[in-house]
């Protein structure tokens, strides 16, 4: 058996992810947990990578993001990455269109001052126990907030 052979041996087709920054936005000791407006699901600030950003760091990303969900008054210090999360968008599963699935880099943040002005895309904001926060976000992003309160506890990043 050449090497070729042995490299189809138990191969599993490649997945394919979109990918996202994700905020874990913290004030104190509570995190920023948004509303979507079309689904009313709880929802971490950010979102995936644009097709023009394969170039730029995941911290402008980041930047860009939160600029688009919360406003340009608002101002923050990025803490930088603290988890590593997959997550299934539940609202594309349900309608019985292809799964998309995601992965998401969770950077914390800290939140300094301004006010938030969401987008479009969200209704509703609220400053959240991480235990509330787990309870509102859906799938993956609870996950999310599960290896965010493991960052926070020994400083390591999970995934």
């Amino acid at each position: 058996m050449g090497w070729r052979d042995s490299m189809v041996i138990g191969h599993t087709e490649p997945d394919f992810y979109n990918v996202a920054v994700k905020a874990f936005v913290r004030k104190g000791d509570r995190v920023l947990i948004m509303r979507t407006a079309v689904d009313k699901m709880g929802d971490l600030p950010g979102g995936r990578i644009g097709v023009g950003e394969f170039d730029i760091s995941l911290e402008e990303v980041l930047r860009r993001e939160i600029e688009e969900e919360l406003g340009s008054e608002v101002r923050y210090r990025i803490i930088g990455p603290a988890a590593l999360f997959r997550h299934r968008r539940p609202e594309i599963m349900e309608k019985n269109l292809p799964e998309r699935r995601i992965l998401m880099i969770g950077f914390e943040l800290e939140y300094e001052s301004g006010d938030i002005k969401l987008s479009d895309e969200h209704d509703e904001y609220r400053w959240m126990s991480l235990d509330e926060a787990e309870t509102a976000l859906p799938g993956g992003q609870q996950d999310g907030i599960r290896k965010y309160r493991e960052y926070l506890r020994t400083g390591k990043i999970t995934y």
